[in-house]
């Protein structure tokens, strides 16, 4: 009943069987200890019977909440018996690591079924005895240790912790940087070369531990693997590593507290007066901005559809270029089908010579042919070598310090500047990322001045050039994703048409299978069908999808597509479309 005052699931669940169930009902109007209802909750968790209609599909974890709720005293118990036997353990810890465990289904599940009722024992005394080894092996083996916990937690949830403190993402990279130094320190000195006996909680690091780190990043920030907010920042000393874990530390802390006392939402909104705002509010404002987004020139969506007008006017601009209606939609394809076959269907240039008894340099020859055309126009739109040039200079100005991962333009540059050798990138991380001047730098390193300036000039250049050669690589990849993206909207929209047409009875199963993911034996019970019906409702309706295609690009590519490679790739473009399943009007 402590559980269920915080827990409106379990409450709305206990009212419903009560309705519902009238078993259920006798057993809680009976004068007994609960044991029946206890014992009902067990049978559903362990072994649940056929689901009845009114029953919620996660009736089986709902059973274990409920079993959780009623050991909660079992929990303080066993937190307050180790306690009292170990003073060191704080109550609070001991009573968390109970509470976790016992909410883990797999762990409860271990426990009900080992237990024996004819046993000497009673299950509230197995049950505690198993919690209170479970909580001496987190805290006595130093599980539940702070230290160890900074040390055995990922990168990944030391980053969320770091964000949700508002740390600055700049910072981030050097706390992650440091602690793993940290941690490989920390092991060797402390845990595996130190006083500390097996079984013992992890100590606390030294200054000697911190120094150590220090040297270790001091040592690796200016490496080619080091990331630039690394790079460009100054070099540490213990004061600032022992700072940065015990940051880190805090973080984790926070964020392993919020997390066990996470309130849902249901919670929340049954408090009085607490109103949950909308998370998507649209405001008129807002709705006629998004009307009048696809009309401003600077806008992604009006800029994407420039370039898609810009290349079906380049496409049609190649010799011999015909429009075709595939299906009810006309498609822009070569003479030889090539483009169609390579990027609809999915076929190799070898696989297309084959089929169109060609040499594969003869089709080689052709793709390029269409593509070279596509390139021209979008490097004469975008002028990759002026947007480098402009890029380099102020990036490293303003964002050297903190690059934003998003913008592809920033991303590159990161990687430029891993190639670059350990005096230029040290230059750099003076001049921007230090913000030390061109004269200071020249005493620092004893350089006279035109020679710094050279240096920095230098290796502007060879971002530049780097720059430039991955914006080129850019480039000619959107051309080829353009491409793949034209051709297989053609085909999915023919797919839609096929879809349509097969009977209500196969498009619903084909629904439930790739839309809802409902398994064919789910289906069976679901629908209360014969099996084999079922079955063969779902392949009748994969063979109808491939055999409209078939009829379709044969009739487009003048060619039968017959042979077991082309149909593999027919099976494998109706699969991924399934997938995706969305019904047209």
């Amino acid at each position: 009943m402590l559980e269920w005052k915080t827990e409106p699931r379990l409450r709305r669940n206990f009212q419903l069987y009560i309705t519902q169930d009238p078993n259920f009902a006798k057993l809680c109007d009976r004068r007994e200890d609960g044991m029946g209802l206890e014992q009902f909750w067990i049978a559903l968790a362990l072994d649940p019977p056929p689901p009845q209609r009114w029953e919620p599909p996660d009736r089986q974890q709902l059973a274990f909440q409920h079993l959780a709720s009623y050991y909660e005293p079992i929990c303080h118990k066993a937190a307050r018996a180790i306690v009292d036997t170990h003073s060191q353990i704080l109550w609070e810890d001991a009573f968390t690591i109970a509470r976790l465990w016992l909410q883990k289904q797999d762990k409860l599940a271990e426990v009900l079924r080992k237990y024996q009722p004819n046993g000497p024992a009673q299950f509230s005394t197995y049950l505690q005895s198993v919690l209170m080894r479970t909580i001496k092996s987190e805290t006595d083996v130093g599980r539940y240790s702070y230290w160890r916990l900074l040390c055995k937690a990922p990168d990944y949830e030391i980053a969320q912790a770091l964000e949700s403190v508002y740390l600055g993402t700049d910072q981030i990279p050097q706390l992650l940087l440091a602690r793993k130094y940290f941690k490989k320190v920390y092991i060797a000195n402390r845990i595996n070369g130190g006083d500390r006996r097996k079984g013992e909680i992890w100590p606390t690091p030294q200054g000697e531990d911190f120094a150590e780190t220090a040297n270790f990043y001091n040592a690796q920030r200016l490496l080619r693997s080091a990331l630039p907010e690394v790079a460009a920042n100054p070099p540490s000393n213990g004061e600032q590593i022992e700072s940065w874990m015990h940051c880190c530390l805090k973080a984790l802390k926070d964020k392993r507290e919020r997390e066990h006392n996470r309130s849902s939402i249901e919670e929340l909104q049954q408090q009085q007066g607490l109103e949950i705002p909308d998370p998507n509010p649209e405001s008129e404002e807002a709705i006629l901005e998004e009307g009048f987004e696809e009309d401003c020139p600077d806008s992604p969506q009006s800029q994407i559809h420039r370039i898609h007008k810009l290349f079906e006017t380049e496409l049609r601009g190649c010799s011999s270029i015909l429009e075709i209606q595939l299906g009810d939609r006309p498609v822009l394809i070569d003479p030889d089908r090539i483009l169609l076959l390579k990027y609809g269907i999915g076929l190799t240039q070898n696989q297309i010579g084959e089929l169109l008894r060609l040499h594969q340099s003869s089709v080689n020859r052709k793709l390029k042919t269409y593509k070279a055309r596509l390139l021209s126009a979008l490097t004469q739109l975008s002028q990759p070598e002026a947007r480098s040039m402009e890029s380099v200079q102020g990036w490293l100005q303003k964002n050297f310090l903190s690059p934003n991962r998003r913008d592809l333009i920033a991303q590159a540059l990161v990687e430029a500047i891993k190639t670059l050798k350990f005096e230029d990138r040290e230059l750099l991380s003076l001049r921007y990322g230090q913000k030390v001047t061109v004269e200071q730098i020249g005493d620092r390193l004893a350089l006279p001045l035109d020679q710094v300036q050279f240096n920095l000039s230098h290796i502007e250049s060879q971002l530049h050039k780097y720059l430039f050669t991955t914006l080129k690589n850019w480039i000619k990849q959107y051309v080829d994703k353009w491409l793949y993206d034209f051709y297989k909207t053609a085909l999915n929209h023919t797919l839609n048409q096929g879809f349509n047409l097969l009977s209500p009875d196969i498009q619903k199963n084909l629904e439930f299978y790739y839309t809802y993911r409902v398994s064919l034996e789910t289906m069976t019970e679901g629908v209360g069908r014969d099996e084999q019906r079922v079955h063969d409702l779902f392949w009748e309706g994969i063979c109808q999808l491939e055999t409209y295609l078939l009829q379709e690009l044969s009739e487009v590519i003048k060619l039968p597509l017959g042979t077991r490679i082309e149909r593999q790739k027919i099976t494998q473009l109706i699969e991924d479309w399934l997938k995706n399943l969305e019904r047209s009007d």
